[in-house]
């Protein structure tokens, strides 16, 4: 595949009936400035956003469409969608979409929701790639080609997906549950589409509805990260404003929801292992005062322990687990609530229980106390999004959607103003029986029918036109992307007790902290049998300490915009910490206390427990599940018990099951400790804080077991098919595995890792995705991983393959993966996919030096195995060199068809 550069401007061509040429150039056109975004419009309609951030190294481009599934007619269910994965194809000037991007080392993505569609695109920050990423969007925006070939093979990528969301029983009874709900508001309809929509399409009709809604009058590009802002306008002005405005006008959508009449009920009967109920109640749309008041009486009514749903119905044991759903839309949506069931509940006694809990919700006497600590949970959340660009780049996709991008500023505000009587009012005016969905007709009489206020676009202009916001962020320190800047910016030290730190001096926006840490413990032989009683043991440590209840340790950290985790798998502890600078201190107390004193409630304890067990009961009869834990178990050889045993999900539930209060306080006291450990700080520029920071935290936390570290036994895979049936479900899944010897100080190894690029581990464009989705449309998603030890000292090693596909097209998967696997073994790959993947693997490498995640990941390697960061660059310079000849070879040396383990699971009986 060789890669394609594009030196010449081009001149873009419409391809809308009512276009013959292009416009003129035009300089967009500042609107405003609110907090940390700078507004500008072009005469075509186009609204450009600029959100600048020196501390990141990559960039993003967000384009936003003002078209999802509400905007779909009859016969068009799930063309929104269908549309999405189109424009990922070709455009009439630049070429395969997909392929460009990744020879480009960027990472791509788009999605589609009730009122919007975006597509966005993340790069290492250069003017080449601002300029190409611009360029494409315009080009696409108008030019895509949209080929009944191309639509052909997508229809059933699309479908597969439609199959893969069939498998969840919460998701099937959340889709019905919705669409009982609705009457005309096409909210009540699944994005996705239905499947004989989706089938029955053709390119006329889809052309039709791109031209309609894809045009610079109906879309917002958002640009942020790092890039010069004044070249992003001129690149604007060439690619954009040369598209003309269109003549035809895009009405309103006037429909609204009828105030509902009585409670519905819908029943959904299928094959699965878990029982669940959902309950319904419309409510307000974004741009409504209410919306912020139902997010905060949402908090109040199920959070995790205090919430009064959650007290009534959890610990109680009435159901397992409770979460809620008000989705951020432009007309007025819903809260859901859905309740988890334990399989030994009888469902219609729970229904009663649920159905009492909720009808208090108008009746309830809130506190100040709860409207506090959900405003400081909701705030928390929101400071943490804004803070990181990408995300929050991303996440503005929502809200533009629902209307206008400063409408997030506004429910921020409004969050803050919330006063006690707008819970009370909200409480009573939504949550009536007569306004929910879930089951029966009941006549009565004297309904007080609901009815939110409509909010058109006039309504939403006047509330933002004179919006100023708050200050913009202080600037910080750029960080560059590179190796040699990172070891500028490393230091490392180690604690009496044998923790070892390393400090990463970058600025995070917000002046964030981040702290993650890999703590191992004990011993094979000592650890035998307890990995369940481990996990459940971190799990437990933030349920309380003998200072702190577990409500307080929460309610602290929401105060302080912090997060606490800690969890435990295989040999080792793990804990993470996102802070800020002016409360790390305060967070690590916290973190201290939680690691000294803490106290397992038995309570907590039996809760945990069942919500884990109906979470696996869910997984018995998943394909997805019983695919990967077969192959898992295939191809490993350990002792019941052993940190690398793969349990099936039946021993998963009763090892849960099994585990008792005093294993959890024996394995506390037994292997918990620091001592072994290594941890990673960002976001500390002050280095003697930091070292004081860890003494005062950690220098006490010794674990009392004798430390080995556990390798697993190496076992050689062998060819083997199996099938498991899993009846009535929509979705199968393919997975194989071969395992060898392999350490990454092996000479073969980095052309091992090109081999696995080529094949599926890159973007779409290698060879596994590209056979399997682009070209024969058989499989949503596929491709290969390849596993080889970060640990100097294990050589076991394997590679995978991977797919998910209608059960009827087994056979055709297969033989594309058989076709494909033989093809690499006794051809190879060619000089030009070897230049090709060259160049994408560059980028992608150079773009992961700008994420904190792989900073953090270079650090732990270092500070566990000894690997220094010249080894990454080592890498690339080893990948540089490669030759056809020794990417062939290695195939040929490891990856060998006879020694390949393969299991399919699915409804294979389906015709």
């Amino acid at each position: 595949m060789k890669r394609i550069v594009y030196t010449l401007l081009f001149a873009l061509t419409i391809s809308a009936a009512n276009y013959s040429f292009a416009q003129q150039k035009s300089k967009p056109t500042f609107v405003t400035t609110v907090e940390d975004i700078k507004e500008y419009k072009l005469s075509n309609g186009l609204k450009v956003l600029l959100l600048p951030d020196a501390t990141q190294s990559n960039l993003i481009v967000n384009i936003v469409y003002n078209v999802g599934s509400k905007h779909e007619g009859y016969g068009e269910k799930g063309m929104a969608h269908l549309l999405e994965h189109m424009l990922f194809k070709s455009t009439k000037n630049l070429g395969d979409i997909k392929k460009m991007i990744s020879d480009k080392g960027g990472r791509a993505n788009g999605t589609t929701w009730y009122d919007r569609t975006n597509y966005y695109e993340i790069f290492a920050a250069s003017d080449e790639n601002l300029a190409w990423a611009l360029q494409m969007e315009a080009d696409r925006m108008v030019n895509a080609t949209i080929l009944q070939e191309d639509l052909d093979k997508e229809f059933s990528v699309v479908r597969n997906e439609f199959e893969i969301g069939e498998n969840n029983p919460t998701g099937v009874l959340m889709e019905r549950t919705i669409n009982t709900a609705y009457l005309w508001h096409n909210y009540g309809l699944s994005t996705i589409g239905s499947k004989e929509d989706i089938e029955r399409v053709k390119t006329p009709q889809l052309k039709r509805f791109y031209e309609k809604y894809y045009q610079p009058d109906n879309a917002t590009l958002v640009i942020a990260g790092k890039f010069d802002e004044a070249k992003a306008l001129k690149y604007i002005e060439d690619y954009f404003s040369v598209i003309p405005k269109p003549t035809r006008v895009l009405d309103e959508i006037f429909t609204v929801e009828p105030a509902q009449d009585g409670e519905k009920y819908v029943e959904v009967k299928r094959a699965g292992d878990s029982q669940h109920i959902n309950m319904l109640y419309h409510a307000a749309s974004f741009a409504d005062k209410d919306y912020a008041a139902l997010s905060a009486l949402e908090s109040i009514l199920t959070n995790d322990p205090s919430g009064y749903l959650y007290k009534e119905l959890v610990e109680t044991k009435k159901v397992s687990s409770i979460w809620a759903f008000n989705p951020t839309v432009r007309d007025a949506g819903f809260v859901l609530f859905n309740f988890d069931v334990p399989n030994d509940r009888n469902l219609d006694t729970t229904l009663k229980d649920v159905k009492v809990a909720l009808a208090k919700i108008g009746t309830i006497n809130y506190t100040q106390e709860d409207l506090d600590r959900a405003k400081t949970n909701i705030l928390k959340g929101l400071e943490n999004i804004k803070n990181n660009t990408l995300g929050y780049t991303i996440n503005l996709t929502e809200i533009i959607g629902a209307g206008d991008y400063r409408l997030a500023n506004l429910y921020r505000d409004n969050v803050e103003n919330l006063k006690l009587e707008d819970i009370n009012r909200v409480a009573k005016k939504y949550f009536r029986e007569n306004n929910r969905t879930v089951g029966m007709f009941i006549p009565t009489k004297g309904e007080e029918r609901v009815k939110a206020d409509e909010f058109q676009n006039k309504d939403i202009k006047a509330l933002v036109e004179n919006y100023k916001g708050r200050e913009a962020s202080a600037e910080l320190r750029p960080f560059e992307a590179s190796i040699a800047n990172l070891q500028k910016n490393y230091s490392t030290n180690k604690l009496q007790n044998g923790l070892k730190y390393g400090v990463i001096d970058k600025d995070i926006k917000g002046e964030k902290v981040q702290i993650s840490m890999t703590l191992p413990v004990g011993n094979q032989k000592d650890l035998l049998n307890k990995q369940y009683i481990g996990e459940v043991a971190a799990n437990l440590l933030t349920a309380g300490t003998t200072t702190m209840t577990k409500q307080q340790i929460k309610d602290k950290l929401d105060q302080l915009k912090s997060s606490v985790s800690v969890r435990f798998g295989g040999q080792s502890f793990y804990i993470n910490v996102s802070s800020y600078r002016n409360s790390i201190d305060e967070t690590m107390a916290i973190l201290k206390d939680v690691l000294t004193n803490p106290v397992f409630p038995e309570s907590e304890l039996e809760k945990l427990k069942l919500e884990t067990v109906t979470a696996l009961e869910a997984e018995l009869s998943d394909p997805q599940s019983i695919a990967f834990n077969k192959l898992s178990q295939l191809t490993s050889k350990e002792e019941k018990g052993s940190i690398y045993y793969s349990p099936s999900t039946q021993e998963d539930i009763d090892g849960y099951k099994n585990v008792k209060t005093a294993d959890i306080k024996a394995f506390y006291k037994d292997f918990f400790g620091v001592n072994n450990g290594v941890a990673t700080v960002i976001g500390m520029s002050d280095k003697a804080a930091t070292d004081k920071l860890f003494e005062s935290t950690f220098a006490n936390f010794i674990s009392k077991a004798k430390y080995e570290k556990a390798t697993p036994n190496y076992v050689e895979t062998k060819q083997d098919k199996q099938l498991f049936e899993t009846p009535d479900k929509e979705n199968a899944v393919a997975v194989g595995k071969l395992n060898f010897k392999m350490n990454r100080s092996n000479p073969d190894y980095a052309a091992l890792t090109f081999v696995n690029e080529v094949m599926g581990g890159g973007f779409m464009t290698a060879r596994i995705p590209q056979r399997l989705r682009e070209k024969e449309g058989i499989s949503y998603g596929a491709g290969t991983s390849l596993s080889v030890p970060t640990d100097p000292k294990r050589d076991d090693s394997a590679w995978m393959i991977y797919a998910f596909l209608n059960p009827t097209k087994r056979g055709d998967v297969e033989k594309a993966i058989n076709e494909e696997f033989n093809k690499l073994v006794t051809s190879g790959i060619t000089e030009e996919e070897l230049k090709a993947n060259k160049s994408s693997w560059v980028s992608t490498r150079q773009t992961n030096l700008g994420l904190d995640g792989y900073l953090i990941s270079l650090s732990s390697q270092f500070l566990q195995y000894d690997i220094p960061f010249s080894e990454y660059e080592k890498l690339n310079a080893e990948i540089e060199k490669l030759t056809v000849k020794q990417v062939n070879d290695a195939a040929k040396k490891y990856l060998q068809p006879s020694k390949f383990t393969t299991i399919y699971a699915g409804d294979f009986t389906k015709k």
